[in-house]
């Protein structure tokens, strides 16, 4: 795949139409596979904060969560198909921390 567009419309199921607004973030730039896995695996940290930093009943901090929840997957679906993919998956774990 060239780009991480491509790539996330080729999972199955294929990911929610909603869910393609938090994917906005990635734009074409970097066509590596490893910059995906740093992609997700940031945005996803970056969501799970901002869903932490408003606790208690919040609409809004529970679509961050959820977000958060998805782009995490996606960075380790993409982790798995690296040549390493332990060292991939080392590296969403410390960028979601």
């Amino acid at each position: 795949m060239s780009n991480l567009s491509a790539w996330m419309t080729a999972r199955r199921p294929t990911p929610p139409t909603d869910l393609a607004e938090a994917l906005d973030f990635a734009g074409e730039a970097d066509t590596s596979a490893d910059a995906w896995v740093a992609a997700l695996s940031a945005e996803g940290g970056s969501r799970l904060a901002a869903a932490r930093a408003r606790l208690g009943r919040v609409r809004e901090s529970a679509f961050r969560l959820l977000e958060a929840d998805a782009l995490i997957t996606y960075a380790c679906e993409a982790a798995l198909e690296r040549e390493d993919p332990e060292a991939a998956l080392r590296q969403v774990l410390s960028a979601t921390r």
